[in-house]
């Protein structure tokens, strides 16, 4: 079974290379932090094409997927192997995964990480703001979520890192890269460091489409 891990986020290299250039404010700015999450919610329905592939101790696996969203706080991924075959249907609704009864071959990252892996600040309900960092147009937020630490890290308003440290060592990271459209990454880049899990999706095409029946966010296969 192809494991994504299940714990924290974020990501150490752009953590550092930002905070070199951020001036700490040491306090927490609520406007801020409500500013970056309206600013990376899908703004309309979309569908998305995407390639992935996944590297862990097991072996490497790739494949083709497709992610739908919609406001105000939902999307769904699909995942399909090289000839095919579902691997994973997981809806999102709010901070709430949404799964088939039956066993899927693939272990989801959490809620947050998944909204982040698509370009979207989504913290856990629970995540407290601690702190808020500006300067120009990069942005970093700091939340206390459980006993852990989450940071995510905009730049023009849209996101490019996250990082979940948690006791433990356990740490998950995200990495976004490029611009494939209507606000979303043209790569995600997941890492469970404990679990040395690897995501890459890569983002082939990002369109407009009409509103998805309520179904779409109930998988039952």
């Amino acid at each position: 079974m192809m494991r994504f891990g299940t714990g924290i986020l974020v990501l150490a290299a752009l953590a550092a290379g930002c905070a070199a250039g951020l001036k700490e404010s040491g306090v927490a700015d609520p406007a801020v932090a409500r500013a970056a999450l309206r600013n990376t919610a899908p703004a309309q329905p979309l569908r998305i094409v995407f390639d992935w592939r996944v590297r862990e101790r097991e072996g490497r696996f790739r494949g083709q997927g497709v992610a739908r969203l919609q406001p105000p706080a939902h999307a769904r991924i699909d995942l399909f192997g090289p000839r095919g075959e579902g691997l994973l249907s997981a809806a999102l609704v709010d901070g709430t995964v949404r799964m088939p009864p039956t066993r899927q071959a693939v272990d989801v990252p959490p809620p947050a990480m998944m909204w982040a892996v698509l370009g979207v600040v989504a913290p856990p309900e629970d995540a407290r703001l601690v702190s808020t960092t500006q300067q120009g147009a990069r942005v970093r937020l700091d939340y206390q979520a459980g006993d852990g630490h989450l940071r995510y890290e905009l730049d023009q308003g849209r996101l490019r890192g996250v990082r979940w440290d948690a006791p433990g060592n356990r740490r998950l990271t995200v990495e976004l890269k490029g611009d494939a459209g209507h606000g979303t990454p043209a790569r995600a880049v997941y890492r469970d460091w404990s679990g040395d899990v690897e995501l890459v999706l890569d983002l082939k095409q990002v369109q407009d489409v009409d509103p998805y029946p309520p179904e779409t966010w109930v998988p039952a296969r």
